[in-house]
């Protein structure tokens, strides 16, 4: 007798949110949140979570099912079931998309900087201070932030008091948000996994690992010689470049941050090799990786046109010093998602019948949340989030302009890692930068600029605000675990991740002093953010952007043509999704990375079909999980031998 898909997912699901799988999902988080802030902040290392299946949730998570292959193994059926497996995750993935500059770096370093960079010279005082609210920052009245910044001398305390009403606020704003884009997720579900049926490449990884009972994959790929071959080549260079660390008889052997440029006025291009993009790389579909590196280099080729012809919008040296390409591929990323929603019509107006006028013939019962409840959440959401900005200075039309242009970039880059699974793609232009670049401050007002510039705090680095965390997520449970049951536990996990990123970081902070720590959100988000707006203040960009705006309508309409050239010819070679991509800051380092990966898949499938393609799997898996393994080791090197001033081996 058949078996129905709720029974499919009722079966299983029985077991899978038990006591012990909360409890190696707590360890694994904790683990991970540690060394993702540790890494970078203390040993001025390795940034490990900027990918969409950030490393240092990885190997924590590989370790857990590598052990549990020995479980089986010992006793029999005494491991954690693959239902178990995948709570921990989708739980997982959802907690570390919050450390470090995911948010609470980021975060915590633009309300911590107001006052203690404000000098004679940045005017801040001037033109930023009399538009804070003073609930939204800590004071630096009695030196609270000096303490902060500098560390606390013996004997003093580090007066966290000061932290309390900030935090609360801001913790109230990222909550609310992040209940929006999950309710988003939620509502398109069933669109994106059963009616589109798109791939989540990056889940497919997960499940791999989560695969650990006998004949399973994950002991199917540990058994191959060919995983071996690719984690012994990655394990060999990275284990002779930790020996060039202690003497100069074993030369260093670069494979990062390599430039060349074609010809004189050709942007430079970067050759650096991500193994870590390759193998997840791999796993995208072969248009989708031809689009990426063909649009990556064809863009390099406009870029050459406009520095011949002395075009430009000004400075942006993560898009080869060009603004318009960003800006032109923001335009496109948002007419995806514009149209995605599209695509969604039939379905979004079922949500719309079951959630408003209980429409019993709409089925609900395998979301995450009602339809009602999401649609209830994410309207509810929104309009706390309004309101929160508002009362903060942000003008009414501004923050009506801003929330959909937010929603619409996170909303695209969830459907682009969930179609291509691409492991680094960011918003090529931040929402609140676009409100500021195209309307001017002179139309914004300083008050909704500084509002916008505090709001850059929940942007992170550009991966779009939890959203395709969610997404992900919610492919790894589906069809696995009961969904009613794992909602409570995703958000137990996010309020986990977020509570001991935010302690650990003020720990640090008071601990070492937040200026001595690495590079990143402490001590470069306040200084970037405020310093822009008062030269934006100072002096505004005409309204339009001086043709940002142009930029983003050709962007979109590019992005038109190619998707109505892909509805009408299908057998045309390029996604169009690889337009969306071209000003992306993590494409532009790993292009050639995503150039190996398609040439070493093409020439897998054209030797031997599906079927060689598939028996290269483990050699893939191996250059990730060598990656995860030395990046590790290198931190262990670096703590004992070379503390704060670490190696940084995984940034791209």
């Amino acid at each position: 007798m058949a078996i129905s898909a709720t029974q499919q997912i009722h079966g299983p699901a029985t077991n899978a949110v038990t006591l012990r799988a909360m409890i190696l999902a707590v360890v694994t988080v904790l683990v991970s949140v540690l060394w993702d802030e540790w890494n970078p902040y203390y040993m001025d290392g390795s940034n490990i979570s900027r990918s969409h299946f950030p490393l240092a949730f990885l190997l924590p998570y590989l370790l857990l099912c590598v052990a549990n292959v020995a479980v089986h193994r010992l006793i029999p059926g005494g491991g954690l079931s693959k239902p178990e497996l995948v709570v921990i995750l989708g739980t997982g993935l959802i907690a570390i998309s919050v450390a470090y500059d995911g948010i609470t770096g980021q975060t915590i370093g633009i309300i911590a900087g107001p006052f203690y960079f404000a000098t004679a010279e940045n005017r801040w005082s001037i033109f930023i201070h009399d538009h804070i609210p003073i609930w939204l920052v800590p004071s630096n009245d009695r030196g609270e932030m000096d303490l902060f910044y500098e560390g606390v001398p013996p004997g003093q305390s580090p007066m966290l008091d000061v932290w309390t009403t900030p935090l609360f606020w801001w913790t109230c704003l990222i909550a609310a948000l992040a209940f929006a884009v999950f309710c988003l997720v939620v509502m398109l579900r069933k669109q994106w996994i059963q009616n589109e049926r798109l791939s989540y490449p990056l889940v497919e990884v997960g499940d791999i690992f989560s695969e650990t009972q006998s004949g399973g994959s994950l002991q199917t790929v540990l058994r191959s010689p060919v995983f071996w071959i690719g984690f012994g080549f990655v394990m060999s260079l990275k284990l002779w470049n930790i020996a060039s660390y202690f003497t100069p008889a074993f030369p260093f052997i670069s494979i990062e941050g390599q430039r060349f440029t074609a010809v004189p006025d050709f942007p430079v291009l970067i050759t650096r090799v991500s193994f870590y993009a390759i193998g997840f790389g791999y796993f995208a579909r072969l248009e989708v990786l031809l689009s990426v590196w063909f649009f990556i280099l064809l863009t390099a080729t406009e870029v050459f046109a406009f520095n011949k012809f002395g075009y430009s919008l000004g400075a942006a040296p993560s898009q080869w010093g060009s603004q318009a390409l960003g800006y032109q591929s923001l335009g496109a990323l948002l007419f995806l998602a514009a149209w995605s929603l599209w695509m969604a019509r039939r379905h979004l107006r079922d949500v719309w019948a079951r959630a408003v006028h209980s429409d019993i013939t709409v089925d609900d019962s395998q979301e995450l949340l009602s339809y009602r409840s999401a649609f209830v959440g994410f309207v509810g959401s929104i309009v706390f989030v309004a309101a929160w900005l508002y009362t903060a200075g942000m003008d009414l039309w501004v923050l009506v302009v801003f929330l959909p242009v937010s929603l619409l970039a996170y909303l695209g880059l969830a459907r682009v890692v969930a179609e291509l699974g691409l492991a680094y793609v960011y918003c090529p232009v931040q929402p609140t930068s676009l409100m500021v670049k195209v309307f001017g401050a002179s139309v914004l007002g300083p008050a909704s600029v500084t509002m916008l510039s505090l709001s850059k705090s929940f942007e992170g680095i550009g991966k779009g605000f939890l959203m395709p965390a969610f997404a992900q997520a919610v492919k790894a449970v589906d069809g696995v675990v009961r969904p009613r049951r794992i909602t409570l536990v995703i958000w137990l996990a996010l309020g986990l991740g977020y509570a001991i990123s935010v302690v650990d970081t003020l720990y640090i902070g008071y601990n070492y002093g937040a200026y001595n720590l690495g590079n990143m959100g402490l001590k470069k988000a306040a200084p970037s953010a405020f310093n822009r707006a008062v030269s934006e203040i100072l002096n505004p960009t005409p309204f339009g952007g001086n043709g940002r705006a142009l930029w983003v309508g050709i962007g979109a309409i590019a992005m038109a043509i190619l998707t109505l050239i892909r509805y009408r010819m299908p057998t045309w070679p390029l996604h169009p999704i690889g337009l969306a991509l071209q000003g992306s800051y993590g494409l532009t380092k790993t292009w050639m990375s995503i150039f190996f990966a398609w040439f070493f898949k093409t020439t897998l499938i054209s030797l031997g079909g599906s079927a060689l393609y598939k028996r290269g799997k483990p050699f893939f898996i191996g250059l990730i999980v060598a990656q995860a393994v030395s990046t590790a080791l290198v931190f262990v090197v670096d703590w004992f031998w070379f503390p704060a001033q670490g190696h940084n081996v995984h940034n791209y």
